[in-house]
């Protein structure tokens, strides 16, 4: 499971880099880039339906590690891809402002997640067998509905909320940039 994983994760990495030798817009580059995420994660979906891990050990090493650096690549792109349809295109100003709302929106979920956030950068294991091994899924917990969080077999109570984190601390350096571009304009 390792190897494969780690096999597929280098193959989506590659994908990622040859979008922007393959497209020169930007909207180009973020739909090809979500296109590698996605069809990655579909394939290491397809592995995990015939695969048994072989102790909670190695079930919470794949949805405490694996899934969340997949589906959090996933998620980032729809994040650039939203915020770059939705970015006004004239008023420096306005655009200033959106993307001064978009970092204070990601810092927003940090605060909302925050126990869970300090979990997981504290690198605390103490409740890994609660938060990412399937046998203990929380029943009347409902993940947002997301393309890669529909099979209840390939998904754990927090391996969504992990992909999030990390979407959004990569999204939050994306938004940066683009205000620190911005002020350098201006």
């Amino acid at each position: 499971m390792k190897e494969q994983s780690q096999l597929l994760y280098q193959q989506m990495m590659a994908g990622i880099d040859q979008c922007s030798l393959l497209f020169t817009t930007e909207k180009e580059q973020i739909e090809c880039c979500f296109q590698a995420c996605e069809k990655t994660w579909n394939e290491q979906q397809k592995f995990l339906q015939h695969y048994h891990f072989s102790n909670d050990k190695e079930e919470i090493w794949f949805f405490k590690t694996v899934k969340p650096a997949l589906t959090g690549m996933l998620e980032y792109y729809a994040l650039v891809y939203k915020a770059n349809l939705f970015v006004p295109e004239e008023d420096p100003g306005e655009i200033i402002n959106f993307w001064q709302k978009e970092l204070r929106y990601t810092r927003k979920f940090f605060r909302e997640h925050e126990t869970f956030y300090n979990y997981f950068k504290s690198g605390s294991t103490e409740m890994d067998e609660l938060y990412f091994v399937r046998a203990n899924n929380d029943p009347t917990f409902v993940p947002p509905q997301r393309t890669y969080n529909l099979d209840p077999q390939s998904s754990t109570t927090y391996d969504h909320l992990l992909a999030g984190i990390l979407a959004r601390e990569k999204y939050e350096h994306y938004v940066e940039g683009r205000i620190s571009a911005l002020e350098i304009d201006a």
